[in-house]
């Protein structure tokens, strides 16, 4: 899978390009926040409404494959075919 380019706040100032490593949603205090990897030693936590895609229509295609795939792996899991009634 192609790692997605996007735009952040750098936590020494500026704006910076990283790629997405992994989305949490975070638990009942926390908002939903991505892990960025800035090409430094340490990757940052990101909240998600402030990433800013550099292809947006990428990323939404890229989340929607894989949202679809696993929820067809969970439709064979849960409601097998070869099941009789």
């Amino acid at each position: 899978m192609k790692a997605i380019q996007v735009r952040v706040i750098h936590p020494k100032g500026g704006m910076t390009t990283g790629k997405i490593v992994r989305y949490d949603r975070g638990d009942k205090n926390q908002s939903p926040f991505y892990i960025i990897d800035i090409g430094e030693y340490k990757s940052i936590r990101v909240p998600a409404h402030k990433v800013l895609s550099e292809n947006f229509d990428e990323f939404t295609k890229q989340y929607n494959s894989i949202f679809a795939e696993v929820q067809r792996k969970l439709q064979e899991k849960c409601f097998p075919k070869d099941r009789e009634l």
